[in-house]
C-alpha cells in the first residue's frame, strides 16, 4: 500500500542506535389506540473516527476499506457505529472501544484530552496507522512513538519489495497469541517508553527508508523497529499497529492478520 511520507517532528530518541414500574396505558383509552413505548437502538459499544478525513472507511465496500474488519467485530457481538463529530467526552460517553483507522487530519489538544480521558476511565483505543503526522502527537501521550519515515526490510519480502514484508519476531502478549507472521505493506516504525512496550517488530536488518527510494543507503539506521505496541493506560487499554493494511479487505485473509485483529477485540473484552 503506497504511503504519504509528510514532514513532522519526531523525538530524536527515535533514530535508535540500538476494549411492574413502567406506568400503564389509561384505561379509558381503547386497547387498540394506546402506543407501545418506541424501542430505543441499542447504542453502539464501538466507534470507528470518521472526523479526521480518513482514506478508508469502515462501512464502504473496496480493497482498502476495512469492512471485514467492521463486519469481524459486528460478529463478535459488538454495537459499531462510526463517528463524524469532533471527539468529545460526550461524544465518548458510553464507548467501550474507540477506533482511528488511518486519519489524514491531526486531533487537537482537546479531543486529545477526551481521548486521554476515555482511556484512563476504561476505555479501549485501537490506532491503525496510513500516514504518522496524524497521530504522531495522540500516540506519544500513551508512550508509543511513530517514526516519520516508511521502513523497509531484507527477508520475507512479499512480491520482493523491501517495503511489503512478514512480521515474524513477537514478543509474549494476548495480542500476539498465536501469531506466526502478519503482512505489513509499507509500515512506518514505533518506540514505547514504559508502560507501553513492543510486541511485533522487524529484525535487526530492517532499515529507516529515509529517502524513499526503497534502497538501503549509508547513513540509513539499520535495526530493530516496532510494528506493533500496546499499553495499559490507567484502566483502560490502547493498541497501535504501524500499518493500517493488514485490517484492510484485501490484506486481512494473508498470513495471521485476521487473527492479529481478532486477538485485539479479545484483549479489549478482557477485565
Amino acid at each position: 500500500m503506497k504511503k504519504t511520507i509528510l514532514t513532522t517532528i519526531v523525538t530524536a530518541a527515535f533514530v535508535f542506535a540500538g476494549f411492574c414500574g413502567a406506568s400503564m396505558a389509561d384505561k379509558s383509552v381503547p386497547r387498540e389506540a394506546a402506543k407501545k413505548p418506541a424501542m430505543k437502538a441499542q447504542a453502539p459499544t464501538t466507534l470507528f473516527d470518521l472526523s479526521h478525513s480518513e482514506i478508508f472507511s469502515p462501512v464502504k465496500e473496496g480493497p482498502l476499506n476495512y469492512t471485514a474488519f467492521h463486519d469481524a467485530l459486528k460478529q463478535s457481538g459488538e454495537e459499531v457505529g462510526i463517528n463524524k463529530e469532533p471527539v468529545t467526552p460526550a461524544r465518548l460517553a458510553r464507548i467501550k472501544t474507540y477506533i482511528i483507522a488511518g486519519p489524514v487530519h491531526p486531533f487537537s489538544s482537546e479531543e486529545i484530552s477526551a481521548l486521554e480521558s476515555f482511556v484512563k476511565k476504561g476505555g479501549n483505543l485501537l490506532v491503525l496507522l496510513h500516514i504518522s503526522p496524524a497521530v504522531a502527537q495522540l500516540t506519544n501521550s500513551f508512550g508509543i512513538i511513530v517514526s516519520n519515515f516508511t521502513l523497509a526490510e531484507t527477508t520475507d519480502l512479499i512480491d520482493n519489495k523491501p517495503q511489503d514484508f512478514l512480521v515474524t519476531n513477537f514478543g509474549p502478549h494476548p495480542v500476539t497469541s498465536g501469531l506466526e507472521k502478519i503482512a505489513v505493506y509499507g509500515t512506518w516504525g514505533l518506540m514505547t517508553n514504559e508502560p507501553a512496550m513492543t510486541v511485533a517488530a522487524t529484525t535487526g536488518r530492517a532499515w529507516a527508508d529515509m529517502d524513499r527510494n526503497r534502497k538501503f543507503d549509508k547513513g540509513e539506521p539499520q535495526q530493530e523497529f516496532g510494528i506493533v505496541a500496546v499499553t495499559e493506560f490507567g484502566k483502560g487499554k490502547v493498541v497501535v499497529v504501524a500499518d493500517d493494511a493488514p485490517f484492510a479487505n484485501k490484506f486481512i485473509g494473508q498470513a495471521d492478520n485476521r487473527r492479529l485483529a481478532e486477538n485485539i477485540i479479545r484483549w479489549f473484552r478482557q477485565q
